[in-house]
């Protein structure tokens, strides 16, 4: 099992639209026999099972879906539009994520995103539904490549603005390296909402309006990787919507191939690998030859953790041989967006070594993950601690349990300094790990070490 995982199931959609609307099962079910009743369905059985199954996976019949909907105040036709279970996203809080793009609707997501209109409650924020991810990913190429091929004119005005606001991004990727992502999320969301300020009240045009849009796009997808590290994958998920949306109007591939393959980790990480992979293959495809062989390297060796997790080893290694072939032909003065700026050589990656623990391969996973740790740069405190974790998880699958205690230790006391909910989760997985050693003393002594910081 990955170190990485919870073993946790995504809430169903409809577990948290009921939650939102204040229905326990048994008082759903009895609502929307009441409606069904209402509507001509005919009264029939509707009791608490039948909603249970509903959110094991069942889907109900139409006649079900209509009443629930006339309940819920969803239009019919989107249900049927939209098929079960999306449609039931229209239920709650924050932007329609299916909604077209366009201008408006990129800036009411932003309002949404900087405001917490779109959270419903916190923990009440569902996942999306991979058919969902899947058919935001469609709605986004299409509408770029459409966008592409009409292209951007117009003059250039306020540069010193945009320069400014990048200075303020950069100098926040390098606090999350250092800090972790929980305290940057207020930071990136202060500033999100400056930026949709300035889109939607001052006066812009040509390519200022263009790097807005970019601005806006990468903000919303740095806070969505804040709100991943933090722990919080559902605020993610939103993030990275809106992200997408102002990555359309900024009409940049790149970036937006950059934005899936943030989606795909953090799905790989939720115990969802064949979406990641998908995503991935959706982001490399996109990108094709019009970008740099750095940003290639990057898009595929998130491809080799993806798809060790789905247990393709065969794939995995193409993969890495691939992504080191890309990073050897990466040149100076090669023109990367300022976001590779933390791309590294690809067996030296966090990912990468991860992947050969899923495909069973401790040892070789050890190796690369002390050579990437040797290779970090002193300010990357978060990084550190994933490196040493997953090196700890090799060593006590290979029984060597002294160095296996000593890491997790050395673990333990810098992610004291940093503050990661995935760092977090990933220590919880280290006690599951050591837990069948605990007999050996070292190991026991680190385990109480874990214990007591995890909590």
């Amino acid at each position: 099992m990955p170190a990485t995982t919870t073993n946790r199931q995504p809430r169903h959609l409809l577990a948290v639209v009921r939650a939102r609307h204040g229905y326990t099962c048994a008082s759903y079910a009895s609502a929307v026999g009441k409606r069904a009743a209402k509507l001509g369905y005919g009264s029939g059985s509707w009791r608490r099972e039948k909603v249970a199954r509903w959110e094991a996976g069942v889907e109900p019949a139409m006649y079900a879906q209509l009443a629930m909907a006339d309940l819920l105040r969803v239009d019919p036709d989107e249900v049927i539009a939209r098929g079960w279970p999306n449609w039931l996203l229209l239920a709650l809080p924050g932007p329609d994520v299916l909604a077209p793009f366009t201008p408006e609707v990129t800036l009411s997501a932003l309002d949404d995103l900087t405001t917490g209109k779109s959270q419903a409650n916190g923990a009440d924020v569902p996942l999306l539904p991979p058919s969902v991810l899947e058919a935001l990913t469609m709605q986004w190429t299409e509408h770029v490549q459409e966008t592409i091929a009409h292209g951007i004119h117009g003059g250039y005005v306020g540069v010193e603005v945009s320069t400014a606001i990048h200075s303020r991004l950069t100098a926040l990727w390098h606090l999350d390296d250092s800090l972790g992502g929980t305290p940057c999320t207020t930071s990136a969301r202060t500033d999100l909402h400056m930026v949709t300020r300035l889109l939607r009240n001052a006066r812009h045009r040509g390519q200022l309006t263009t790097d807005l849009h970019y601005l806006a796009a990468e903000y919303a997808r740095f806070l969505g990787w804040a709100e991943f590290d933090a722990g919080r994958p559902a605020k993610a998920q939103r993030a990275w919507h809106t992200a997408l949306r102002a990555s359309a109007e900024a009409a940049d591939p790149v970036h937006g191939a950059y934005l899936l393959a943030n989606l795909a980790l953090a799905c790989v990480y939720d115990d969802q690998p064949n979406v990641g992979t998908g995503l991935l293959t959706s982001a490399r495809e996109l990108v094709g030859t019009r970008t740099t062989p750095l940003v290639e390297a990057m898009i595929d060796t998130w491809r080799v953790r993806a798809t060790a997790a789905t247990g393709d080893a065969k794939q995995a290694a193409r993969l890495l041989a691939q992504a080191e072939r890309e990073y050897e032909r990466a040149r100076e003065g090669d023109e990367n967006p300022p976001w590779a700026y933390w791309m590294c050589r690809p067996s030296h990656m966090a990912e990468t070594g991860r992947a050969f623990l899923d495909i069973g391969d401790p040892a070789t996973a050890e190796s690369l993950l002390t050579d990437g740790l040797a290779a970090l740069e002193p300010n990357a405190t978060r990084d550190r601690v994933l490196y040493l974790t997953w090196i700890a998880t090799a060593q006590a699958r290979r029984r060597e349990l002294d160095a296996a205690a000593h890491t997790a230790t050395t673990a333990m006391d810098i992610a004291a300094t940093v503050e990661s909910g995935r760092c977090a989760n990933l220590l919880s997985s280290l006690i599951t790990e050591l837990t069948p050693h605990r007999q050996d003393a070292p190991i026991a002594a680190a385990l109480e070490r874990l214990s007591d910081g995890v909590e």
